[in-house]
């Protein structure tokens, strides 16, 4: 045979056996995301709600655990080095019958905390939570309906369907303005897309589609990032604390209130939907604003990598997003108390109220100082009978 004809017969029967390959792996279903291993390891507190409920919402499947370390794991899993958490001890996440991080045997509350991952923590132990921290400052029975990505519209539904036993008296809602209005928007469009059929409302997890194509795989083997790209550096800052100097990795920044535009109006509704909820059951409402690293680390001296994101470089000052949100609560009746001032008092101190490396959530330290807030407040209100809050300029408007 010629070398034409011999590389030609060479180019066939490779094309043959691939197209067999191709076809072998679709017709048994082989996955090669390896979806369920990889899901394995990413601790519970990192993974998206799976389970639905509701018109279109979603929450943890119930009664499961994890044991690890949970953000040495997390970033073993993307890709960084171990060395990054040398002292971060293992622990196991326990979660109900319906996915949330209280005892199983909790049958009755007076206070539940809703919110996103600041709320869930699952990064602590469940004793350094700031809502079991909060039952025990305040001697009550406290349930936590946290969720990792979720949004206002999520929290409300969680409150209606699994909030609201016979002794409660106190909505505790949790907002976090790194990415709560992103998930706010995100919850909407959902939402809309599943009223009018372009979306089902399944289990993400049982009905997950299988990536069984060779081509596939090679595609995103050769051209899609990878999860470092995705994820970028473990810190990308440096903060200066009197002769300290410390890396950390600086995450959001949060907005101004003239930034808003339709979206602070469509989150007026969802609060004013939070807040009718509340009345209709008669509970008193109350928000806890959680600020970002970058609020938070703003009094003390910081410097940005060169390399770091645009928005990340560029010149922030703190925004009025807090006062924003608390003329919004005022509105509505709801009580407002900013964890901001506590945090930054903490990090004038030994400690620090955030994780540096990596993760963007409260360490042991910050969620007691939030605990602390907050009960120090819902007390004093509590005794008084009324709220004990200062008129804003803005409540003439």
């Amino acid at each position: 045979m010629t070398r034409r004809r011999k590389t030609l017969f060479s180019l066939i029967a490779f094309l043959f056996f691939y197209g067999l390959c191709e076809l072998t792996f679709q017709l048994i279903g082989f996955d090669f995301s390896q979806t369920t291993r990889d899901l394995e390891s990413v601790p519970t507190f990192y993974r998206i709600p799976t389970t639905p409920f509701g018109e279109a919402y979603y929450r943890r499947p119930g009664s499961t655990s994890w044991t690890g370390k949970v953000v040495t794991a997390q970033m073993q899993r993307i890709g960084y080095d171990a060395k990054w958490f040398p002292n971060e001890q293992e622990i196991t996440l326990q979660y109900d019958q319906a996915g949330f991080r209280n005892p199983a045997d909790l049958e009755d509350w007076e206070i539940v905390v809703i919110g996103d991952s600041f709320t869930e923590l699952g990064n602590l132990e469940y004793d350094d939570l700031v809502s079991t921290q909060l039952g025990s400052l305040m001697d009550r029975s406290v349930k936590n309906l946290g969720i990792s990505h979720t949004g206002i519209l999520n929290q409300t539904a969680c409150l209606e369907h699994f909030g609201i036993a016979k002794s409660t008296k106190h909505v505790v809602w949790v907002f976090f303005e790194g990415n709560d209005l992103q998930d706010m928007v995100l919850e909407s469009q959902r939402l809309s897309r599943i009223e009018t059929g372009a979306r089902g409302h399944v289990d993400l997890i049982a009905n997950r589609k299988t990536q069984s194509s060779l081509t596939g795989a090679i595609q995103n083997a050769l051209f899609a990032p990878s999860r470092l790209e995705i994820y970028g550096p473990a810190v990308n800052a440096t903060l200066s604390r009197g002769s300290e100097s410390v890396r950390f990795k600086l995450d959001y920044t949060p907005v101004g209130s003239e930034m808003l535009g339709p979206v602070g109006d469509q989150f007026r509704v969802a609060i004013e939907k939070l807040a009718d909820l509340c009345r209709q059951r008669e509970l008193k409402l109350w928000c806890v604003y959680m600020p970002t690293k970058r609020r938070v680390f703003h009094s003390l001296r910081y410097e940005v990598d060169t390399d770091a994101t645009l928005h990340l470089r560029q010149p922030w000052q703190p925004s009025d997003l807090p006062q924003w949100l608390e003329l919004q609560c005022r509105q509505k009746q709801i009580e407002f108390v900013d964890a901001t001032p506590s945090l930054i008092e903490l990090n004038k101190s030994a400690e620090f109220s955030h994780n540096l490396v990596f993760d963007t959530h409260l360490s042991v330290a910050g969620a007691r100082v939030v605990a602390e807030s907050l009960a120090a407040k819902m007390q004093l209100v509590i005794e008084n009978g009324t709220s004990t809050r200062q008129p804003l300029k803005t409540d003439t408007k």
